[in-house]
């Protein structure tokens, strides 16, 4: 009799052990899923964000381009209008180049001020 409750009590075990190790394998598995469609979704929106990163640049493209076309037919030859644009391009460029160079060399207690002042 007490052989009997054993051997229950132990085939009771196994059956336990079992089962936790199906419900640990099925818990890995759904973590892992849940992983993949975070990185998946991620990676959709990082290329939703470069198409539209790269429509916005050929529309900026395109607009300088007729820009430089209008510029140079006011002027007399497209070659100016180009001229012109570029030279603008420059001084943008400059502009942004010495205010970066500015804010990346002041020092940091001052950008945290700013920046809890605006929040």
């Amino acid at each position: 009799m007490p052989s009997q409750h054993l051997q229950r009590l132990r085939r009771q075990m196994q059956e336990l052990v079992e089962d936790l190790r199906a419900w640990v394998e099925l818990r890995l598995t759904l973590t892992q899923l849940e992983i993949e469609e975070r990185i998946e979704a991620r990676i959709r929106q990082l290329l939703l964000r470069l198409l539209v990163g790269v429509l916005a640049g050929l529309a900026v493209v395109f607009a300088l381009v007729a820009a430089a076309l209008g510029l140079g037919s006011w002027l007399g030859h497209p070659g100016w209008g180009f001229l012109v644009v570029a030279l603008g391009l420059s001084v943008v460029a400059a502009i942004v180049h010495f205010v970066r160079r500015t804010l990346a060399t002041r020092p940091a207690s001052t950008n945290a001020a700013s920046d809890t002042a605006a929040a």
